[in-house]
């Protein structure tokens, strides 16, 4: 009597290891890694370097990678969480073709403006030192203005296009100020100033930090305490009110996610080296709790909370450290080392090290 075996054990290949590796494994490596296995083989090496394999590590690796920091009229730098594996070899963003400044970070993709007179944009995957210039917006994005690279890496991207969702304060509008908003599609190539505004009767209505995106939605925080949401796909927006103490600095803290919904954290000095993290939530993003920490630099003139949160760790930075502590008791998790440059940095942008390709 003969055993008979279903059809698919019998039609089952013995792959070779290595095999199992390059098309189960690298997808989910950072890109430093993966540059580095370019050189085990030429399969590999051509492997490495297709579009598949760009797709799938930048849908697939999600995690933050580190910062880029940049100080006013200083060159960029980088913070990384892990030097063995996650790193861009041009921190300075020196493979562009003029000095730039940061504007947003997007899943592995940066949005920088030149200081030359023209100050062109540009969109650049600093891990593969491949950039392209946009064509020059409808709107002046002058001070007061910002924007949020949305990119949403999905099987539903496959050309891995992008947006460009930026708010523009206009002035000369009665007793307040108006928000204008200009979008780049990098499928068309083209910007669109929208009809739709937000006037609001604030002067210098202005927006501060970074912006942030979650979920088909833009968000910005505004010097007028509370965030503008825009939503890309209806092309609406609202306004959140942000409830606040006196005594907490809206700019100093970040818009984030936590259990899938949009949340802010602020950084608050209670006495020494006593720290509370402050957590807002809800419709109203008001207080929900706060988290008691200690920092070990007392006297540090200024300490900030990055972007980039994960749901059970936030990353403070001082002056020669980041501090990682965890949400739910406020325990130190962790520290890493900073130099001063990018420590006092004033603007720090969450980055991811993908092999995205432009298009």
């Amino acid at each position: 009597m003969y055993l008979s075996l279903p059809p698919f054990h019998t039609r089952k290949e013995v792959m070779d290891l290595s095999d199992v590796i390059k098309e189960n494994l690298l997808p989910f490596l950072p890109a430093k890694s993966l540059i580095k296995f370019m050189c085990v083989s030429k399969e590999w090496n051509q492997w490495i370097k297709s579009p598949l394999l760009a797709f799938q590590q930048s849908t697939h690796f999600t995690k933050l990678s580190g910062f880029f920091a940049q100080r006013k009229h200083h060159d960029p730098t980088f913070i990384t969480l892990d030097s063995t594996s996650c790193g861009v070899p041009m921190p300075s963003l020196s493979f562009l073709p003029e000095s730039v400044d940061l504007l947003a970070s997007g899943s592995g993709l940066l949005l920088c403006r030149g200081r030359e007179a023209s100050e062109i944009l540009y969109v650049c995957n600093p891990a593969i030192k491949e950039w392209t210039a946009l064509p020059p917006p409808l709107l002046y994005h002058g001070a007061g203005a910002g924007t949020v690279l949305a990119f949403d890496p999905s099987a539903r991207n496959i050309e891995q296009r992008y947006n460009l969702i930026c708010a523009v304060p206009v002035l000369g509008c009665g007793n307040g100020s108006e928000l204008s908003f200009e979008l780049y599609n990098s499928r068309t190539h083209l910007w669109r100033v929208l009809d739709n505004t937000l006037v609001e009767m604030v002067e210098d209505l202005a927006v501060v930090g970074p912006g942030f995106y979650m979920k088909g939605v833009a968000y910005w925080l505004t010097n007028a305490g509370m965030v503008v949401a825009f939503d890309v796909e209806r092309e609406l927006h609202e306004v959140i009110p942000l409830e606040t103490p006196p005594s907490l600095r809206v700019s100093e803290g970040v818009l984030t996610e936590m259990g899938g919904e949009l949340c802010y954290i602020g950084l608050r000095h209670v006495w020494r080296d006593r720290y509370e993290i402050m957590i807002h939530g809800g419709m109203a993003l008001s207080l929900q709790r706060g988290v008691e920490i200690t920092i070990g630099e007392v006297g540090c003139c200024r300490f900030r909370i990055l972007p980039g949160f994960d749901g059970k760790t936030v990353m403070i930075v001082g002056e020669s450290w980041i501090y990682c502590y965890g949400i739910s008791d406020g325990s130190l998790q962790g520290k890493i080392g900073v130099e001063y440059e990018s420590a006092s940095a004033n603007k720090h942008l969450a980055y991811v090290n993908s092999l995205v390709e432009l298009f």
